[in-house]
């Protein structure tokens, strides 16, 4: 606990003298919960953020102090998010596209196609007999001029289209691998080009560059905070479009991501650099020093933005943007506005 006076939800105020709310201070935001004592000690010092996301498995629905455990159900369920819990469908409902919709049995269509003859008049003309008798031959011309009509119907052909929804999905899975191994390869490609490129810029850069290049951006960063000592990180706000993409985005970017490496990564006196940035981002202070400890083998800032991606998936630019101004380097996020609006994961 940070504070040994107050509760979990609460801080002290030492002006007031006693215990207040979290909520009094900040707002309660959906998908995170207050840290302990909202991130403040007892003599006044903030030693964490007052939000923290919620856990794997639980949400805030914006309502909560704390992040609730989700719900489980024995129906088929919409899983839970950070911001909503576990939704079960009613009995004899099934999930699709995101609802509860009642489960229906998959009907076979039937085409029936009917043949229609037109019907046909065959007329017979009257003969006269040439015998005497005129009585057979009235009898005769009468039997002889009656019409016949004749109409045919075939019997209808019945198509099963069972066979066509089979093709169908065959086709549809072929379509699925294929588009799978695509995104796989190029994958794979974009991790060799950046080891490749990283690779390159070490090489090139010699210890006494190195060490020159870490002097001007230690410069730059002392000039910029002496500089913007009143300015706040809404003074370098984002593309809304930027904001809002996946943390990925900066991974997949290998230009923005080669600038971020080389002015964070450095450990630079009066500069907060990687190590400042993981421990905002609750990485141990052990896991920390092991990833500078494999610094030539892999960049602490790749290790920490991976890890982060896989620990909070839901993690935007946005997110990034705001613990970098949180620790003073605005510069790091001016990087991250070179980002093209519009990107996907």
């Amino acid at each position: 606990m940070t504070s040994s006076r107050c509760v979990d939800e609460e801080f002290w105020n030492r002006n007031q003298h006693k215990c207040l709310p979290c909520e009094s201070k900040y707002a309660i935001e959906a998908g995170f919960e207050f840290t302990e004592n909202c991130g403040w000690s007892d003599d006044q010092q903030q030693i964490h953020l007052h939000h923290k996301p919620c856990r794997n498995g639980t949400y805030n629905n914006g309502s909560h102090l704390k992040c609730h455990k989700c719900a489980s159900c024995i129906t088929p369920f919409i899983p839970c998010t950070t911001t909503s819990d576990t939704i079960c469908c009613q009995q004899g409902e099934q999930v699709f596209d995101g609802k509860c919709i009642i489960h229906q049995p998959l009907q076979t269509t039937v085409i029936a196609i009917t043949t229609t003859t037109r019907p046909t008049t065959t007329t017979t003309r009257p003969t006269t007999a040439t015998r005497p008798t005129t009585t057979t031959t009235a009898a005769a011309s009468v039997g002889s001029s009656s019409t016949i009509t004749t109409q045919s119907q075939n019997p209808p052909h019945v198509i099963n289209v069972t066979g066509i929804y089979v093709c169908l999905g065959i086709l549809s899975t072929l379509i699925l691998v294929c588009l799978f191994l695509v995104i796989k390869r190029r994958t794979k490609h974009l991790n060799e080009e950046f080891q490749k490129r990283n690779g390159s810029v070490r090489e090139s850069l010699s210890k006494k560059g190195i060490k020159g290049y870490e002097q001007s951006i230690s410069y730059n960063i002392i000039k910029e905070s002496d500089n913007n000592d009143h300015l706040t990180g809404s003074a370098y706000l984002l593309a809304p479009e930027i904001q809002g993409a996946p943390l990925k985005t900066v991974l997949n970017n290998l230009d923005v991501l080669e600038e971020l490496v080389l002015v964070l990564d450095p450990d630079i006196s009066g500069a907060k650099n990687t190590r400042h940035l993981a421990a905002q981002c609750y990485f141990s202070f052990a896991w920390i020093n092991y990833a500078y400890s494999m610094k030539d083998h892999k960049s602490p800032l790749v290790a920490v933005l991976e890890g982060v991606v896989t620990k909070n998936p839901e993690w935007t630019v946005g997110h990034l943007a705001e613990l970098l101004t949180a620790i003073g380097r605005n510069d790091a996020v001016e990087i991250l506005a070179k980002l093209p609006a519009g990107v996907e994961e």
